[in-house]
């Protein structure tokens, strides 16, 4: 994890993100759940079942290509939030994902890019750290191109 991302700023955020970005990604691409496990937080349930079906894909002999996520801060400045956690609205796209087994694409998601879709990340900064909490749906708001 490089220092800029263990600072308590907007860039700070930012670079945490992509550190977390790449986690994920080494994760998908090795079966090696660790590093992202690190950064996110055990309330997000939702995460925890994606790195525990990562976990089971290899040790089936299976694997993942692609995978890779980039979320980029939309917002100018970085405020917490009464609840004390940081929300910055964000973008994401996907380079999309195929799982191999037995020599056989046999799931594959294609591409996406989250135009005029932006979305709140849940994140909190305690002890020198950021910690990934969850990323939210904002209703009605764009589509996905």
């Amino acid at each position: 994890m490089p220092a800029l991302a263990k600072e308590e700023s907007l860039e700070g955020a930012q670079a945490f993100l992509d550190y977390w970005s790449d986690a994920m990604w080494f994760a998908n691409q090795t079966g090696n759940t660790k590093f992202v496990r690190e950064v996110v937080s055990t309330s997000c349930e939702r995460c925890y079942e994606q790195f525990d079906v990562i976990d089971e894909v290899y040790a089936r002999d299976a694997w993942f290509i692609g995978g890779r996520e980039r979320v980029e801060i939309q917002d100018e400045s970085l405020v917490r939030a009464v609840d004390g956690v940081y929300k910055p609205v964000s973008l994401a796209n996907s380079e999309g994902i195929k799982l191999v087994e037995n020599g056989r694409i046999t799931y594959e998601a294609e591409p996406r890019k989250g135009l005029n879709d932006p979305f709140p990340i849940y994140l909190d900064y305690r002890n020198g750290k950021w910690l990934y909490i969850t990323a939210a749906n904002m209703p009605g708001v764009g589509e996905m191109q």
